[in-house]
C-alpha cells in the first residue's frame, strides 16, 4: 500500500485519490483476494486465449467493478489505467525485492502480469460498452449523491456546539463553523462561511493571539493530535484546544484542525470539589487530609535540605462546657473566631487546619525552636482577649493550650506519626500544667 502511494504521489495521481489510507488498503485487498480467487479457479496458468469467458473471471470481474465504480466519479480511462499500472508495479516490485530463486521470480512475475491483463481487459470492456448518454447520466446521478453527502457533513459541521476551525499550512483560517464564527462575534448565519460570495481566509493567530505558543508548539510537534488547556486575559476564563493534523496520506491537504471549547465551567467545578476536599465546611480552615499531604512534601524536604520547622497542636480550653451552657451555634462561633484570630497571626507560608472537635494543627516552616516559641504565645495570648457575644449579647471569652514540637536541622530519624504523637504529648502537659500556655516537647 505505501509503495502504491509513493507512485501515486511522485506521478501525481494523488491529487484524484482519496486523501484516507482506508480506500488504498480496501483498493489492495481487493486486488489481491481476486488474484486469490483467480489463482485458486484456474491455477497457476493465468494465460489468455481467445476464447475466454471473461464474465466468470475473478480478475476481469474485479476490473469490471472499480471501472463502474471510478467511472461514476468522473475518472476517465486513460487515467485510471495509468493508475493502475503502478498497482501492478508495486506488485511486481514486491516479488523482485523477495527472497525467492530467479526460476520463481519470473514465474511469478508472469504470473501477476497476466492477472493484471485480466484486469485491465475487465476495464475496457466496462468503458467500451457504455455511450456518451450513459456516461453523462451515470455521472449526473453520482454528482447528485455527491452533493446529498457534502450537505449532510456540512450540516453536522455546521451544527457542532463547539467552535472548529480549520487552518491550512500557511496559518490562513480556511473554514468555521457556525459555532466558530459566534465565538469570533461574527454575525454569520450557518453555511455562510461555505456558501459565501465574500470568503475570506482570516490569520488565525491574527484572531487568537493567545493561542501563538500553543499553535507554535503543536507545529513542532510530531504527534497527530495534540491537546491543551489555556487561560486568556482573564485568568478564571479557561479553554480546552484539540489540535489535529489533516489525515491526508495523499498530501492535498496538509492544513489542522483546531477545536475551542471553553470549560471555565468545568474549572470552576473541580475547584470547588478540590476546596470540598480540602477544606474543614464549618470553619474553612484546611481539613485533616489535606494538612496530612502537606505534612507528607515538608517531611521529604526536610530530608533534603534539614531545615528545621514546628508542628503546633491547639485545644479550646472547657470546650464542651461553653457547648453546655451556651449552645452549640456559640460554640461553632467560637471555632470559625479561633480560625480568623489565628490566621492573622500566622504568616502566609505557614499551615493551618482543622484536626478535629476543637483541636486544630499547625506547620510552622523553616522556624526555630525560639521563632516557633513566639508565634506560639503571641497566638495563645491573642485568643485568651477574644471577646464573643451570644444572642442574649453576654460576652464570652475562651482560652487555648497549645503543645509543640521542633525538628532542628540535626535531626535524621523522624516521621510524621512521632512527630504528631509528641506534640499531642506536649499539648496533654500543657493541660495538666492547667490550661491557657505553651508546652514544647
Amino acid at each position: 500500500m505505501e509503495r502504491v502511494l509513493h507512485y501515486a504521489i511522485k506521478r501525481d495521481y494523488a491529487q484524484y485519490t482519496s486523501t484516507l489510507k482506508e480506500p488504498w488498503r480496501l483498493s489492495i485487498s481487493g486486488l489481491s483476494s481476486s488474484l486469490v480467487e483467480a489463482i485458486n479457479t484456474k491455477g497457476e496458468d493465468l494465460e489468455l486465449n481467445p476464447d475466454e469467458d471473461y464474465a466468470s473471471d475473478p480478475a476481469a470481474q474485479f476490473g469490471i467493478a472499480e471501472a463502474k465504480l471510478h467511472r461514476e466519479r468522473g475518472i476517465n480511462m486513460p487515467m485510471f489505467l495509468g493508475l493502475m499500472k503502478y498497482y501492478h508495479q508495486a506488485y511486481i516490485d514486491l516479488i523482485r525485492d523477495s527472497s525467492f530463486n530467479e526460476s520463481d521470480k519470473l514465474k511469478y512475475e508472469n504470473l501477476l502480469n497476466r492477472f493484471f491483463n485480466r484486469v485491465e481487459i475487465g476495464f475496457c470492456s466496462t468503458w467500451s460498452t457504455y455511450t456518451e448518454n450513459q456516461i453523462i447520466d451515470e455521472l449526473q446521478d453520482r454528482s447528485r449523491q455527491m452533493t446529498n453527502e457534502k450537505n449532510k457533513y456540512l450540516t453536522i459541521f455546521e451544527s457542532l456546539s463547539m467552535p472548529v476551525f480549520i487552518v491550512n499550512p500557511f496559518g490562513k483560517i480556511e473554514s468555521m463553523n457556525h459555532a466558530a464564527s459566534r465565538f469570533l462575534n461574527l454575525l454569520a448565519t450557518p453555511g455562510e462561511n461555505y456558501y459565501g460570495n465574500d470568503r475570506i481566509e482570516p490569520d488565525f493567530i491574527a484572531e487568537f493571539p493567545w493561542l501563538e505558543d500553543i499553535y507554535e508548539d503543536f507545529l513542532q510537534r510530531p504527534e497527530t493530535k495534540v491537546f491543551y488547556e489555556k487561560s486568556i486575559n482573564d485568568p478564571t476564563q479557561y479553554y480546552y484546544i484539540s489540535c489535529s493534523r489533516s489525515l491526508d496520506i495523499s498530501n492535498k491537504f496538509q492544513g489542522s484542525i483546531f477545536v475551542i471549547e471553553d470549560i471555565t465551567n468545568r474549572k470552576e467545578m473541580e475547584k470547588e470539589l478540590e476546596r470540598l476536599a480540602t477544606t474543614d465546611p464549618l470553619t474553612g480552615a484546611r481539613n485533616r487530609r489535606s494538612f496530612m499531604q502537606i505534612f507528607e512534601q515538608e517531611i521529604i524536604r526536610f530530608h533534603r535540605y534539614h531545615t528545621s520547622f514546628a508542628l503546633l497542636i491547639l485545644d479550646i480550653d472547657h470546650f464542651k462546657n461553653i457547648n453546655d451552657v451556651f449552645g452549640h451555634d456559640v460554640g461553632d462561633k467560637v471555632l470559625k473566631n479561633l480560625v480568623v484570630e489565628s490566621q492573622s497571626v500566622l504568616r502566609e507560608s505557614d499551615i493551618f487546619a482543622r484536626w478535629g472537635g476543637e483541636e486544630f494543627i499547625i506547620l510552622l516552616p523553616e522556624s526555630s525552636a525560639h521563632e516557633a516559641s513566639t508565634v506560639a504565645e503571641r497566638l495563645r495570648s491573642k485568643l485568651s482577649k477574644v471577646e464573643i457575644s451570644n444572642k442574649k449579647g453576654a460576652l464570652i471569652t475562651y482560652t487555648v493550650s497549645i503543645g509543640m514540637r521542633v525538628v532542628g536541622q540535626s535531626e535524621t530519624d523522624i516521621n510524621i506519626t512521632s512527630i504528631i504523637k509528641e506534640a499531642d504529648e506536649s499539648l496533654y502537659m500543657a493541660k495538666q500544667k492547667g490550661r491557657n500556655r505553651v508546652v514544647m516537647c
